[in-house]
């Protein structure tokens, strides 16, 4: 026990993601942070309908949501079969992704350069 403890307090990260997906008109946002035993972040997304957002902590108190918001963005997703969806992380890098439309056995293809 006393080693868990150690290593919680030691224990240090970063990280974010995100996808814009111009095919099905939506985005999704992430980063996190730990110093120690405490951990702070957000996430928010956008479904066409609403983009939310919510900021939060952690440490030995548990998990609490420090900040929330949502507005209307529309009517609801559009589709673009022509879109792309960009993909970006920390530990993954960037790339991006079309609809394959010339095969009919895939949905998707990877576009990196």
């Amino acid at each position: 026990m006393e080693k868990e403890k150690e290593q919680n307090e030691n224990a240090h990260y970063a990280y974010g993601s995100q996808v814009i997906d111009g095919i099905n008109g939506g985005e999704m946002h992430r980063e996190e942070t730990r110093d120690g035993t405490k951990v702070t972040g957000s996430y928010s997304y956008n479904d066409g309908f609403v983009q939310r957002t919510v900021h939060y902590e952690a440490d030995e108190n548990g998990y609490r949501v420090v900040k929330e918001d949502m507005e209307v963005v529309g009517e609801g997703p559009v589709f673009n079969a022509g879109g792309q969806a960009d993909v970006q992380g920390s530990l993954i890098g960037k790339y991006s992704i079309k609809l394959d439309t010339d095969d009919s056995d895939k949905h998707y293809k990877d576009i990196r350069a």
